[in-house]
């Protein structure tokens, strides 16, 4: 039977786990609940300017970019409304469309966006080891062929054979 020594350690790390584990959980729950920033956000969508990239890394100057302050400000709108991240996406997905998402929703037609690069890589790594496979195969000797030659085929091509000589003389 254990001692009390040792069964107090136990219960201290066994505790110490539930703890961890509690604490681990309650992570994502604090993290839905923080309220969202316009960096956050801003990471998530694509500036409509024309520049392809995210709003808050837009190249163009807040004076030279309708676009990046509009939708700034509807989305520093929305976040005093106290809307939450999805909320405010919905919201410029509804205005703007889906070409405002930096990443497409995993539903639909935009499922493939997300399948094809797979897709795309485990083909290219079957053709890879197709040709790998190829190269690396010994080739084959040519075996003499079994099939008798028609002697008088044979005749005729060295008859031929003869009058090409005489013609370089």
């Amino acid at each position: 039977m254990p001692s009390r020594k040792a069964l107090g350690n136990y219960l201290r790390i066994l505790l110490l786990g539930l703890v961890a584990c509690l604490q681990t959980a309650a992570l994502p729950i604090a993290q839905t609940t923080a309220k969202p920033t316009l960096e956050e956000v801003g990471n998530q969508v694509y500036c409509l300017c024309g520049c392809v990239t995210t709003l808050n890394r837009c190249p163009h100057l807040p004076s030279e970019c309708a676009s990046r302050a509009q939708m700034q400000d509807l989305i520093l709108k929305d976040i005093d409304q106290g809307k939450r991240d999805a909320a405010i996406l919905q919201d410029l997905t509804a205005r703007y469309g889906v070409r405002v998402l930096a990443s497409p929703p995993a539903q639909g037609f935009d499922l493939t966006v997300w399948v094809l690069p797979g897709i795309g890589l485990i083909i290219g790594f079957i053709i890879v080891v197709l040709i790998v496979r190829r190269w690396w195969r010994k080739p084959k000797t040519p075996q003499a062929s079994s099939v008798a030659l028609d002697p008088k085929i044979m005749a005729e091509v060295e008859e031929e054979m003869n009058r090409m000589e005489s013609w370089k003389d």
